[in-house]
């Protein structure tokens, strides 16, 4: 799990997806809990004070002789006094039944425009927040009611609203940020298991380990016990099943070595198509056998080693340059250059392409390794286009004038399967056959 992890359905970028989903929905909820606490509490405390503003104007109130009404003193916010200064009062006397109403009292920062009791709006139509107050003086035996009304500026509570608000984005921001890489961090932190777990499987498949070793965690280590019982069992399979396939083609061998003498002695007593038919049958059932066996003899295409290219080709050539004496053998390989083969994979690729080659060449044959590909090459008469599609198939041999079963190159296509190779045939430079193994 890398940025290469970051793929359509990587468990990373579901998790990374959804703490931060997650982070973002819980910072939106706070702070949406937060900017409504703190404007009911900015709202509360602009109610008190008006509420407190109107105790100080019921303690200034003083009636005149005639009924009239005036403020011994003036209220302490100067707003109230500065014109359209964003605080308001309004007193009213509520007369008996059937008396005109007298003049109400305004403060000065109303200037020329007044309070509606009933739906109080600013001089300049802005939204106010409103506290009333009812209340009853006596003067002379005469009751006098009245209805007062002390209000603020809606801006008093949206001004520090808006910067709370400005101020909680850019905080909660930060801590968005914060809480995304410390999820990003909890992520790889917790992944960390399965990209140990990843690495040792590719180390099972390069063929440097063999079983799943290391500490994991409890969710994690059913798993890996599960693999590794997965991994033996499939060990435990192959290698029967390649004994097996051993022991059947050996059983076979001496069945059909019996046949090859019963047709001899059938030719002797002058039986010659019964001897040929004979023969015949059991040459086939003969390739097989050895094809059974090559393929015994091959790995279980899990856990590909790595091998020295160079010194596995002067073994091989070796061995073969002791039949073909005549042919001279070209290794164009890097020193050191190590190939993704088990040791006798490599040996069986190579012996029977290298004995192929030298069986049809006049002179040379040439093994190079360039950029991935191994190539083997000689310079024979080659094989024409039509046929190059033919010389892999199980026991094709194009001249029957040369040895062998017509095997080899079959072979070498079922290791290239194994090992997922590209195998391609066409005309050397050279003049005869070229093979190409596409690492």
């Amino acid at each position: 799990a890398g940025t290469a992890g970051m793929r359509r359905g990587s468990l990373r970028l579901r998790l990374a997806v959804a703490a931060a989903i997650s982070i973002a929905a819980a910072l939106f909820l706070t702070g949406l809990a937060i900017i409504q606490l703190f404007e009911a509490q900015v709202r509360e405390r602009v109610l008190n004070g008006l509420e407190n503003d109107l105790l100080q104007l019921a303690g200034s109130i003083t009636i005149a002789a005639d009924g009239t009404i005036s403020l011994s003193r003036s209220l302490a916010d100067p707003r109230y006094e500065e014109p359209f200064g964003g605080r308001y009062w309004r007193i009213d006397v509520l007369p008996p039944p059937g008396q005109p109403a007298p003049e109400p009292l305004r403060s000065r920062s109303l200037w020329d425009s007044d309070l509606d009791p009933a739906n109080p709006q600013g001089p300049e139509g802005e939204t106010l927040v409103v506290a009333r107050r009812e209340l009853k003086v006596e003067r002379d035996g005469n009751a006098l009611e009245l209805s007062m009304i002390a209000a603020a500026h809606e801006d008093e509570i949206q001004r520090p609203l808006s910067e709370l608000r400005d101020q909680l984005i850019v905080a909660l921001g930060i801590i968005g940020v914060v809480l995304a890489i410390g999820a990003w961090f909890q992520v790889t932190v917790g992944l960390r298991p399965l990209q140990h777990l990843r690495d040792q499987v590719a180390a099972i498949r390069k063929g440097t380990a063999h079983i799943l070793s290391g500490t994991y965690p409890d969710e994690v280590s059913p798993l890996v016990q599960e693999l590794n019982d997965v991994l033996e069992l499939r060990d435990k399979s192959l290698d029967r099943a390649r004994r097996r396939a051993g022991d059947l083609a050996h059983g076979l061998k001496t069945p059909l070595t019996v046949l090859r003498s019963i047709a001899r002695d059938l030719r002797k007593e002058d039986l010659g198509q019964q001897a040929n038919d004979i023969e015949t049958q059991a040459d086939a059932m003969f390739k097989h056998v050895e094809r059974a066996l090559a393929r015994a003899r091959l790995s279980s295409g899990r856990g590909h080693g790595t091998t020295d290219l160079r010194s596995v080709a002067e073994r091989v050539i070796a061995t073969i340059g002791r039949v073909a004496e005549n042919v001279e053998f070209d290794i164009e390989v890097p020193p050191a250059t190590k190939v993704p083969f088990e040791q006798n994979d490599l040996t069986e690729l190579l012996g029977n392409l290298l004995d192929n080659a030298s069986k049809w060449a006049n002179s040379k044959v040439r093994l190079t390794y360039a950029s991935g590909v191994i190539a083997i090459e000689d310079d024979g008469l080659g094989v024409d286009e039509d046929k190059l599609t033919l010389i892999s198939e199980r026991g094709r041999r194009l001249d029957e004038s040369k040895q062998g079963s017509g095997l080899g190159l079959s072979i070498v296509e079922d290791i290239a399967d194994i090992y997922g190779l590209a195998v391609s045939f066409g005309r050397s430079d050279m003049g005869g056959l070229r093979v190409e193994i596409r690492l």
